[in-house]
């Protein structure tokens, strides 16, 4: 807690404060900014993909049966998707490859990526095989090991108990994570607005969740809070958001690079109060820095789309070394989302020296929510700086006398105004790529998304899709292709769609165009003539090496067994009618491919009612061995003096990174934004041109992945345009836009500057008139000297000549002075 807590004041050391430093010890409240009706209407956010639980074990329609299963999620009921196959029936789990590219989407009802809001997307991700303590954490075993692991969705819907662990219920975070935070006192640094807490409970009491309710295992003050100070089981994999001057501090504090403390007596949560001997360090993960890029403006109260085909979405790549002793295969991994939203109306500065935005950001701090203690808490609209409070009536200049002068009420509730949105992924694995790919090759899951129903009965989840809709690959790329689909969707009974009720499932069929709703035939299809194909059967009637009829058979039939004979066929209902896909199993993982360059367009036969119609998309295979980075943006070249070297010229490069662009950030200035795109690139090449850009030459001196680059030895008082180009898996991308800069004068560039003025001012000779003066005067020389010549042999030499009154050389014209 902060040096200047008022005396009893118990919370955060100085030295354990994150920021301590530098005025940031209040651990980055997170705070949101809502429109509150009469009646409890929550916000949401909801992952599209991989399918968010939102707290649903089996139950794939109509409301979740309990809404604090495994976490608070603070959404609607009526969101999620249930895991793949049924109650008690579960299909195996989605099976992603170390290394592969997963792009994970999701919709969220508030607006991010705008000054109207502060916002950040926290994507985690956690393994955990084994019935232990999962890693980032003090290994324990209280109350036996299934408390502790393995990470599981389990069978039984009810939330775990973390007095009676039962392995039949589900379990993300291990007992003894939730038992910590029940005993730890909660961090009295934190701004909690004018919310009463009870302090009774813990870190488990927060502004949010004021009397300390218990939602799965999880820590409230962990969940509400990022980054955290006391250690985690969740490793970051990236963060969005629009307040993009912590952008850097965010990576920075990660477990994934930061090591976390904690007491051995948990009741303590600083140093101080623990005492040396029991304040203990837990090591950092010792993987990368999660990405930090820019969220896209979003549209609030509405969950759609953010300018584009797909959902908000990043594309990530799954970890290596996430199982068991750091091996790369590992059954049991989960996803987080957190979405957190911060009202403009809950800031403070970095300094509590001032109270304004414009003077805060004049003496060069940042003015952010992040920087809200307890300092600021109780306050009014009236207060230094201005808080709002619960319900405040305000007067915007009538008198507030009632009548026609009322005050006028706001629908605020500042419990609300910190809050913390999450979704969850159902359990998935991840496995070591096949030996025969090579290590730096890139694969792309391809996967179908959504649930059965149309628009009203599967909302705020979605329609049938594949994921994603427009995939752009290389030649020398995999795609691997899977998905799974619930048994139980039944929306309450209304579940639109085709096939036996209530399940979902897909197919793959190649046809000629987007707006056509049959398939091509078998024969004339082109899409499964690929390069390299690996199977994931290693026996059965569906193992073995797949040629291209093979290929399309299975993509189209999807594995099916027990199919009906073509007569024996009457209804959409019966378990063997294979031309419904009805005897397809929930999971069907149909492999690796490399494809051929092309133009491929696919649909599900199955989805293809006029309810859900559009379960199409496109695949676009390049005739390079990976699609390159995009281009560098917002290229600068800024003139340098040069004081080492005089008479060379220096410019001063900056862009930004591929893919970004300028983004405004939540407090109104422009940053270079930042997409996933940074962490594609893997070199940088500048190069310059004297003449124009007829000609251009590689500038060896800049180099590597830093988006900035001094170019010097440049000839004086030229204009150079310059370009640079990003480098990736796929090669080098198209050229940035020309930037262009005249270097600084020097003695010979002004001297040159001079005589170009002259030629102009037609009062300099150039080079080719003086050698054509030259040539002209020789060509003289000689025709006289032929003529003395002719005249000396008719005539004597002359007498020599008369002195003159030169007895030196003259000196030179006075023009010439």
């Amino acid at each position: 807690f902060h040096s200047q807590c008022r005396k009893g004041d118990r919370g955060i050391s100085p030295q354990e404060s994150l920021i301590a430093r530098h005025s940031r010890w209040h651990m980055f409240m997170r705070s949101a900014i809502l429109i509150l009706f009469a009646s409890a209407v929550r916000a949401d956010v909801y992952m599209q993909f991989p399918s968010g639980s939102n707290n649903r074990l089996a139950e794939g329609g109509g409301n979740r049966n309990n809404n604090n299963r495994l976490m608070d999620t603070q959404n609607n009921a009526k969101g999620g998707y249930g895991y793949g196959g049924a109650a008690n029936n579960k299909a195996p789990p989605l099976n992603y490859m170390v290394g592969s590219q997963l792009s994970i989407t999701w919709t969220s009802q508030h607006s991010c990526g705008s000054e109207s809001a502060e916002c950040q997307n926290v994507i985690q991700y956690m393994c955990n095989d084994a019935a232990s303590t999962p890693a980032g954490l003090p290994q324990q075993s209280p109350e036996g090991p299934v408390g502790e692991g393995p990470a599981r969705d389990g069978t039984d819907g009810n939330t775990p108990d973390p007095n009676n662990p039962d392995e039949d219920r589900g379990l993300h975070e291990p007992t003894s994570f939730y038992q910590d935070c029940d005993a730890r006192q909660r961090n009295q640094g934190l701004y909690i607005a004018d919310q009463n807490l009870n302090n009774n409970v813990g870190a488990r009491a927060t502004r949010q969740n004021p009397n300390g309710a218990r939602s799965g295992l999880e820590c409230p003050e962990e969940r509400d809070y990022y980054p955290y100070w006391h250690p985690t089981p969740w490793k970051d994999l990236a963060i969005m958001t629009n307040n993009m001057a912590l952008c850097e501090f965010y990576a920075g504090e990660s477990q994934n690079v930061k090591p976390k403390n904690y007491c051995e007596d948990p009741q303590h949560n600083n140093e101080q109060d623990c005492g040396a001997a029991q304040w203990k360090t837990q090591p950092a993960f010792g993987i990368p820095k999660p990405m930090c890029i820019s969220a896209p403006v979003q549209r609030e109260n509405h969950l759609g789309n953010s300018g584009g085909p797909n959902e908000v979405m990043v594309n990530i790549s799954i970890p290596a070394g996430a199982g068991l002793n750091g091996i790369d295969d590992a059954n049991n991994c989960v996803i987080r989302l957190r979405y957190n939203i911060t009202t403009s109306d809950t800031r403070a500065c970095e300094s509590k020296d001032y109270f304004t935005k414009e003077t805060c950001e004049d003496n060069g701090f940042i003015w952010s929510a992040a920087f809200l203690d307890s300092r600021d808490n109780d306050k009014d609209l009236s207060s230094t700086p201005p808080m709002i409070n619960q319900n405040p009536k305000v007067d915007i200049g009538y008198g507030g006398n009632g009548g026609t002068n009322s005050l006028l009420e706001l629908a605020v509730n500042t419990n609300q105004y910190g809050r913390t949105f999450q979704d969850r992924s159902h359990v998935f694995s991840i496995q070591a790529r096949p030996e025969a790919l090579p290590l730096n090759a890139k694969i792309f899951n391809l996967n179908a998304k959504g649930k059965r129903g149309n628009i009203v009965q599967t909302y705020p989840a979605t329609e049938y899709d594949f994921h994603p809709v427009d995939l752009l690959v290389g030649s020398q790329d995999y795609i691997h292709v899977q998905w799974t689909g619930n048994d139980n969707t039944n929306n309450n009974g209304n579940n639109n769609g085709e096939g036996t009720n209530n399940e979902d499932r897909h197919n793959i069929v190649q046809m000629v165009e987007n707006g056509l709703d049959v398939p091509m035939p078998a024969a004339d299809a082109t899409m499964f003539d690929v390069a390299y194909e690996w199977n994931p059967e290693p026996t059965g009637p569906f193992a073995g090496t797949r040629n291209k009829a093979e290929l399309t058979k299975q993509f189209a039939l999807v594995k099916q067994t027990g199919c009906l004979a073509a007569g024996d066929v009457n209804g959409d209902q019966q378990r063997g009618n294979c031309e419904k896909l009805n005897s397809a199993s929930a999971t069907v993982d149909l492999g690796l491919l490399k494809m051929k360059p092309g133009e491929y367009k696919y649909f599900s036969s199955r989805n293809n009612n006029f309810s859900n119609r559009a379960q199409k998309a496109k695949m676009t295979v390049i005739d390079k061995n990976s699609a390159p980075p995009l281009a560098p943006v917002s290229l600068k070249a800024i003139t340098q003096s040069n004081e080492d070297r005089k008479e060379e010229g220096k410019v001063w490069l900056e862009w930004g990174p591929s893919g970004s662009a300028l983004y405004q950030g939540t407090d109104g200035k422009w940053y270079t934004g930042k997409t996933e795109q940074e962490w594609e690139v893997f070199d940088y090449s500048v190069q310059k041109s004297p003449d124009g850009g007829e000609s251009w030459y590689n500038v060896e001196e800049c180099k590597g992945t830093t988006p900035n680059c001094m170019v010097d030895g440049l000839w004086g008082g030229q204009p150079y345009a310059f370009r640079v180009m990003a480098g990736g898996v796929g090669g080098w991308s198209d050229p940035s836009e020309v930037a262009i800069a005249k270097t600084e004068s020097t003695s010979l560039s002004d001297s040159c500057d001079a005589q170009k003025a002259k030629q102009a001012d037609g009062e300099f000779l150039t080079s080719g008139q003086i050698i054509a003066i030259v040539c002209g005067v020789i060509a003289g020389l000689l025709l006289i000297g032929f003529i003395i010549f002719l005249i000396r042999r008719r005539s004597p030499p002359p007498p020599p000549p008369m002195k003159t009154a030169f007895e030196s050389v003259p000196p030179p014209p006075a023009t010439y002075q």
